[in-house]
């Protein structure tokens, strides 16, 4: 496990550790939190594993993602998915919990496809893998230098985070089906502090994306995307047009895996929580003296204090 990745509000240790071969089982602390890797018999040539946290199971071969107590866990520990990005839930499981505990474990590894999680899993990393082969296919049928320059905007704004507004519930229709629903965004950008969100809501029944910025929660135009990339803001002739037919082709492909991706989410625990909800119970570690002047909590965020003074008419009395 790399440390200085390492997101959650507490630290991962391992308690004991049973070695055989195909019987390997691992227990670990996390927080006030027990979490258990047991290695399963393998059926072909890697085996898998069972995960267990404070005695329930919360994944096994064949799930789509981890387990509600699991995402609740990470919730309480701090994560945020417009915050994290390039992480959710499953990535911090897959990527980060299991390879520590598995660092033991004799040959043959875990079975992992390509993206580091089990086959099967729909996560964050399938997104941005997804989203990465549309962009490269948009290279591939590229007409002209002007298509050229939509897709090395893109090419530049890669995938970071899929935040989504509501609780992941899928409301069904009259026939008993799922339908999509809510607010979804899709982060991109190099840096955090220089993204660019598509922005979607669901109307009768399909998906209009529209480009903003995380800062103003405005529509913005393709030159904010190029500022992004780090490209020329000026764009050529015809930029317009061919990156709204680019963008929507993007979108349009992405919806189903998006919507697979929310279905993985348990219900009724929030994707998106206010500022209030974000910051209470949260502990100021460091003080930096500005102007302004900052308060650090215990998870990274920064606040910044009002050193307006108050009229002396609001500190008397009737």
């Amino acid at each position: 496990m790399v440390l200085d990745a390492w997101i959650l509000g507490a630290p991962l240790k391992v308690m004991r550790r049973e070695d055989h071969p195909y019987q390997e089982t691992d227990l670990a602390t996390l927080g006030r939190h027990e979490v258990v890797l047991t290695r399963l018999q393998p059926s072909g040539p890697s085996p898998g594993c069972r995960i267990f946290l404070d005695g329930h199971a919360i994944f096994a071969p064949g799930d789509a993602g981890p387990g509600a107590s699991w995402f609740d866990l990470c919730r309480e520990l701090g994560y945020e998915p417009s915050r994290h990005w390039d992480w959710d839930p499953a990535l911090i499981l897959f990527q980060q919990v299991v390879p520590a505990l598995a660092a033991g474990w004799h040959e043959p590894p875990l079975a992992l496809d390509a993206l580091g999680v089990p086959e099967g899993v729909i996560c964050l990393a399938t997104l941005r893998q997804a989203f990465a082969n549309a962009v490269a296919e948009l290279r591939r049928d590229s007409t002209g230098p002007v298509t050229d320059k939509v897709v090395e905007t893109f090419e530049w704004l890669p995938l970071r985070a899929v935040v989504f507004h509501d609780d992941g519930q899928q409301p069904l229709d009259f026939e008993g089906q799922g339908t999509a629903c809510g607010r979804v965004s899709l982060w991109l950008g190099i840096h955090r502090d220089r993204a660019v969100v598509l922005e979607s809501e669901t109307l009768d029944s399909h998906r209009c994306w529209q480009p903003e910025t995380p800062a103003t929660q405005r529509p913005v135009g393709p030159e904010a995307f190029l500022t992004a990339a780090g490209l020329d803001p000026i764009p050529p002739k015809g930029f317009r047009t061919a990156f709204r037919q680019a963008l929507d082709q993007l979108c349009t492909g992405l919806e189903p895996l998006v919507e697979a991706y929310r279905r993985t989410y348990p219900v009724g625990i929030p994707w998106q929580r206010d500022t209030g909800d974000r910051l209470r119970g949260r502990t100021i570690v460091e003080i930096r003296t500005g102007p302004p002047t900052r308060l650090v909590l215990d998870d990274g965020t920064e606040l910044t204090l009002e050193t307006v003074p108050v009229p002396t008419w609001e500190t008397r009395g009737i």
